[in-house]
Formats: C-alpha cells, sequence, structure tokens
C-alpha cells in the first residue's frame, strides 16, 4: 500500500486529514486514517501528511518517517530578506567549468520548487564545459540569424564577444511536458536555482534569447523527450565580480481590494 499508519504511533489527532490536499483521508473505525481504495489515483503524493504527523506514524509511497528531514523553525526575516535582496544577474562570468557534483547539489534544491498539482515533471539538461557551450551559443547564433532577430547580438558573437551567454562556462536548460502550466513550473524551479546559487559560490542569469530562438526551433545540441517543451535556461558560473552595495528598487505598486 502507498499510504500506511503505524497503529503503536497514531493518536488520532487527525492532522494528516486536515493537510491532506485532496481530501482523501478518512478516520476509520478504530480513528486511525486511511484512504478508500477507489480514491488512492488521486493522491497527489505530495508529502503533506507524513511531514505534519507530530508522532511520526505515517509511511507515504514506502518512504518511513524516519528518512524524512526534520524541519526546522522558519529562517529569520531578516535572512530572508537578504538572500533576496541581494540576488543579482551574473554576466561576468570566471572560465572554469563547474564540479558536476556541486551542481547535482544544488539541482537537487530545486526539487522542492512548487509545481502545479505537484506534477514534478520539471527536468534539466545540463551543458557544463565552455566548449560545449559554445557549440550551443554557435548554433544558436545560425537561428537567429535565419530569422532575423537581435542582429547586433549575432554580430557580437561572430566578432569574438558572447552577449548571448555572457562567457558562463555552464548552462542549465530546464524543461517539461508541454502543457498549461508547465512554463510556470520550470520558470518557478529556475527561481529556486537563482536563490540557491550565490550560497554555493555560483551566480546565475537567464539565457532568454536562447529561449527566444529555440521557439523558431531546437539546435541539434538540445534533445528533448518527445512532447516536451524548452520553458527556461539559465548562465551559470563562478562570478568574475563581487556586488559591495544592493541597489535601489522602487517599491511595488499594491492595489487593496475594498
Amino acid at each position: 500500500m502507498f499510504f500506511t499508519v503505524d497503529a503503536t504511533a497514531c493518536r488520532h489527532c487527525g492532522l494528516c486529514a486536515a493537510g491532506c490536499v485532496c481530501g482523501l483521508l478518512t478516520p476509520g473505525p478504530n480513528g486511525m486514517p486511511y484512504v478508500e481504495p477507489d480514491r488512492e489515483s488521486l493522491c497527489v503524493h505530495c508529502g503533506h501528511c507524513a511531514a505534519v504527523c507530530p508522532e511520526g506514524a505515517i509511511t507515504l509511497d514506502g518512504i518511513a518517517p524516519d528518512k524524512l528531514e526534520g524541519a526546522d523553525p522558519p529562517v529569520p526575516a531578516f535572512m530572508v530578506q537578504h538572500l533576496l535582496k541581494t540576488r543579482r544577474a551574473i554576466r561576468n562570468f570566471q572560465p572554469s567549468a563547474i564540479d558536476n557534483v556541486l551542481l547535482d547539489e544544488v539541482l537537487s534544491l530545486a526539487a522542492y520548487a512548487p509545481t502545479a498539482h505537484n506534477a514534478r515533471q520539471v527536468s534539466y539538461i545540463v551543458i557544463n564545459g565552455r566548449d560545449k557551450v559554445e557549440k550551443l551559443l554557435h548554433a544558436t547564433v545560425r537561428l537567429m540569424e535565419e530569422h532575423h532577430f537581435y542582429p547586433n547580438h549575432t554580430k557580437n558573437v561572430r566578432n569574438g564577444h558572447d552577449t548571448l551567454f555572457r562567457g558562463a562556462p555552464c548552462l542549465i536548460l530546464i524543461h517539461a511536458p508541454e502543457r498549461i502550466l508547465s512554463e510556470t513550473d520550470c520558470a518557478t524551479a529556475a527561481c529556486y536555482l537563482e536563490l540557491a546559487f550565490p550560497s554555493f559560490h555560483l551566480g546565475s542569469c537567464w539565457a532568454g534569447m536562447l529561449i527566444e530562438a529555440c521557439a523558431y526551433g531546437l539546435p541539434a545540441e538540445i534533445q528533448l523527450p518527445k512532447g516536451h517543451k524548452l520553458y527556461a535556461a539559465l548562465m551559470v558560473g563562478k562570478p568574475a565580480v563581487a556586488y559591495k552595495r544592493i541597489p535601489f528598487r522602487t517599491p511595488p505598486e499594491i492595489i487593496r481590494a475594498s
């Protein structure tokens, strides 16, 4: 069974049922929660039931509660404010490739980015190494020239000045099944990565022109699974410069409903 309860640990508090986003959990005759067999397919496997259980009584999808990380109190607000305010789009990179183990560690954090209906179908292509990036760079330039857009940038690349990928030694391409909310899912994952990279001494910037170019067709260097679409891309590398101050931002316009 995908959902089991340890009868010796369950205290019948009902928190798991209250936290089930699909409303699937029902108290049984003995007070323990269960899922009706004909409703099991409705579960989105978000894990909230196991996460909220104070007694660690729930096993979901074969993952026992003692295998789950503990949830510490939220990070203090001032630390979150600093993290968000100091995020910079990095366009000056050191040329060295990035350690793949380090990349995998950061990418594993993107698995916690929210997805519509908890679909979790976001996938990644990592192009690590400047020589590999340059192959895609020139393929992208050919595509842009063929369709006559951003001529200044294609000219720059032809003249040896990379204003598309900014000399980045690594690209991360983010794709998902082609459906209405996949673009949002991929953009959210990209934001998670953007915010995580500085803590690993890396920086990133959105490669928006690549996404625009790929709307006309994918270069041979990008191989996606059937039915998938490329929705986001990041240039990644070790920053070549350090920012000493937080630039000013105009406060957002806020309209409060009456």
